[in-house]
């Protein structure tokens, strides 16, 4: 192969690259939301966490979950902290007892992704079941998280700047089930609904982009 075809080479597989990083970026970063009315990009960024998690609750035990991802913004409006929610997006995952029986975790409407001493974040979740004899907004009710630190957040990379750190909550309380018909009944008695203390743990690896 000559120099110019070398070359040409070269570039297009450059150009690939780039491309193909532009569209993994756009992406990972689809659910960023709006910023709030007044608010300065320059001081807001966007954040997602990809997570792999457990769970633990009545009659499961140590369900591994499907892949989730959380994303939110965060910054400073009229010189305030403060945050807007993005997406809750998982992937449904068999649950032992129901047959035929997916469960995945969706927003229960509210979130606090200000982390302290006490606390990495606290969120509202439902667990969201999916059979063939159930009605299609079968859930439990909401499900209060507060999330706790598990060790050290490390620094994965810097382009984009990513994170990854371990989180726990041992406390949950997860209720019966809601609008799941005549069959609800049956799918708490098997999974052991409602069921307190619940176990959740959680690794996350969180990705940051200024707007």
């Amino acid at each position: 192969m000559n120099k110019a075809l070398i070359a040409a080479a070269v570039t297009a597989l450059a150009l690939t690259t780039g491309a193909a990083t532009a569209r993994a970026s756009e992406t990972t970063f689809a659910d960023c939301p709006a910023l709030p009315a007044g608010a300065d990009p320059a001081q807001w960024r966007c954040e997602v966490l990809d997570s792999s998690a457990t769970f633990s609750f009545g009659t499961v035990h140590d369900l591994a979950l499907g892949p989730m991802r959380l994303t939110f913004a965060e910054g400073q409006l009229d010189g305030e902290y403060a945050q807007v929610f993005g997406a809750l997006r998982s992937e449904p995952v068999a649950v032992p007892g129901p047959p035929g029986t997916t469960l995945r975790f969706g927003y229960g409407g509210y979130s606090d992704f200000q982390s302290n001493d006490e606390r990495k974040g606290e969120m509202d979740l439902v667990a969201e079941f999916d059979a063939p004899y159930l009605p299609r907004h079968c859930a439990t009710g909401v499900i209060h998280s507060v999330l706790r630190a598990d060790g050290p957040t490390e620094v994965v990379s810097t382009e984009p700047l990513t994170l990854r750190f371990a989180t726990y909550d041992h406390e949950l309380t997860v209720p019966a089930t809601e609008h799941c018909g005549p069959l609800g009944r049956l799918v708490d008695h098997r999974l052991g609904l409602p069921a307190a203390p619940a176990s959740y743990e959680q690794t996350t690896t969180v990705r940051l982009r200024d707007y």
